[in-house]
């Protein structure tokens, strides 16, 4: 493989920036002492499936109980009780897991963004800015004090204030707004679900400026996720790409060129790993798939047409094969097992069913079940 010498000069061969990107997200290589340092290096963890998306910074942080091949939910869990991490909408119109200490940033880079992308669908549901600016000041109201409110509390409290019909998708978009216009955010989960608490009361005070949050947020970007896009990282930022642009530019980062591609990057090319296939079981959302839309080529399995994925995958979750996508997974936990299944665009050889078996195993014992049931299943050729 080649190394870069000097900017847009180098040839990686396939599977090389998928390999690199592995290593800057810290999937591979050295692990974070706790799942706050792996959350503070990645900076925001794509959470609408909330109980998967703890996998991101558990696979990512050393183990922090005997028998475990990787840090605990437990131990994901308790950030999110005691609001070190935050569960909000930020940087597209999706749910984030955010370090605490991260969320005014994020939202001053691209607050004003995503409520223009949603202002459509705002109208659509009949939110008028007077509806929306109604709510967001009846909601930090009414989680003030310490309160943290279900979000059928939360409804109650709009409907007790003459919001009109604060239900299903209104009542998501109100949340939303109030969350984006730094209102409210998440709270410590009451019962197995989501609250809301007061912004303000929960997020540490420190207005910062748009260019630098933009600047802020592009160093964290390529340093976790390097190399990657100018289109990468916008569309993962919502942001405009003159900014985005800018904030680069701004920053001096290395440049790299993949046919005609260019890839930014801030951490070196990594030392050639171990020969032999890795296998690597993700959430659906993890960040090694959704941080890249505009070089998915790289996120795809090299070995594989790109013919032969289809359009839906069979389940949510991601089987990466040398950190590219080569299936998929899904998890049942039973009494004293895990059913996992899998499919797989190809066949494997016996060297990659064996890594797949381990990756597999990892998985089984990060569900806490002393057994595991295999499926193994892919297209033929």
């Amino acid at each position: 493989m080649a190394t870069p010498t000097g900017r847009l000069g180098t040839d990686l061969e396939p599977g090389a920036v998928a390999a690199w990107r592995a290593r800057s997200q810290r999937l591979w290589g050295e692990r974070f002492a706790t799942p706050l340092d792996a959350f503070r290096h990645l900076g925001a963890v794509q959470s609408q499936e909330y109980q998967p998306s703890k996998l991101t910074p558990a696979m990512r942080t050393s183990p922090d109980r005997d028998g475990l091949p990787f840090a605990s939910v437990d131990s994901v869990d308790a950030l999110i009780d005691k609001g070190a991490v935050i569960r909000t909408h930020v940087l597209r119109g999706t749910w984030h897991t955010v370090p605490v200490e991260d969320l005014r940033m994020m939202l001053a880079a691209s607050k004003d963004r995503v409520l223009q992308l949603m202002a459509t669908n705002n109208r659509a549901w009949g939110l008028d800015a007077i509806t929306l600016g109604r709510g967001t000041e009846v909601l930090a109201e009414a989680t003030s004090g310490g309160r943290h409110l279900t979000r059928e509390e939360a409804a109650e409290a709009l409907a007790g204030a003459g919001v009109a019909d604060p239900a299903s998708t209104r009542l998501i978009h109100l949340l939303m707004h109030a969350e984006l216009e730094s209102a409210i955010c998440s709270g410590t989960p009451k019962g197995g679900k989501q609250t809301y608490a007061n912004f303000d009361e929960r997020v540490p005070a420190g207005p910062i400026a748009q260019d630098e949050a933009i600047r802020a947020l592009a160093l964290r970007f390529f340093t976790s996720r390097g190399p990657a896009t100018l289109k990468d990282f916008t569309r993962w930022a919502t942001l405009k790409v003159a900014d985005a642009k800018a904030a680069i530019d701004g920053l001096g980062l290395e440049e790299l060129r993949v046919g005609e591609q260019v890839f930014y990057y801030a951490q070196e090319l990594p030392e050639a790993r171990d020969a032999g296939p890795v296998v690597d079981f993700v959430q659906g959302f993890d960040e090694m798939v959704c941080s890249y839309t505009d070089s998915k080529d790289f996120v795809l399995h090299h070995s594989v047409p790109r013919t032969r994925f289809p359009g839906r995958a069979r389940f949510t979750s991601v089987i990466l094969l040398d950190g590219q996508v080569v299936g998929s997974w899904k998890a049942t936990p039973k009494k004293e097992s895990v059913l996992i299944e899998t499919w797989r665009v190809r066949g494997f050889t016996a060297a990659e069913i064996a890594a797949l078996r381990r990756g597999a195993d990892r998985l089984r014992a990060w569900y806490g079940k002393p057994e595991m049931e295999l499926v193994l299943e892919h297209e033929a050729a």
